[in-house]
């Protein structure tokens, strides 16, 4: 996927891990976290949506983010890239 050096917000959930006993109320109060993460879109596909955080003008990319494309909210387009 072609995605032309777009910069996006992307909203998504995470697993969370809780060590310890809780009875079923205390369960019930756990929440997913909602993550927020900005950088270039790199690719998106049925399994995993991909997003650095740096590029440059040579079309290279550092600093990158696997995000489960099922746990994905939503995605905003912010702006391209003045290097495009």
């Amino acid at each position: 996927m072609d995605t032309g050096k777009r910069i996006v917000l992307i909203k998504w959930y995470d697993a969370r891990f809780f060590s310890g006993t809780y009875n079923n109320k205390t369960i019930q109060e756990h929440r997913m976290a909602l993550f927020e993460s900005v950088g270039y879109l790199l690719s998106t596909d049925k399994t995993t949506t991909m997003i650095a955080a740096e590029a440059n003008n040579l079309d290279e990319f550092r600093d990158i983010t696997l995000i489960p494309t099922g746990s994905v909210v939503s995605i905003t387009d912010l702006m391209t890239s003045p290097l495009v």
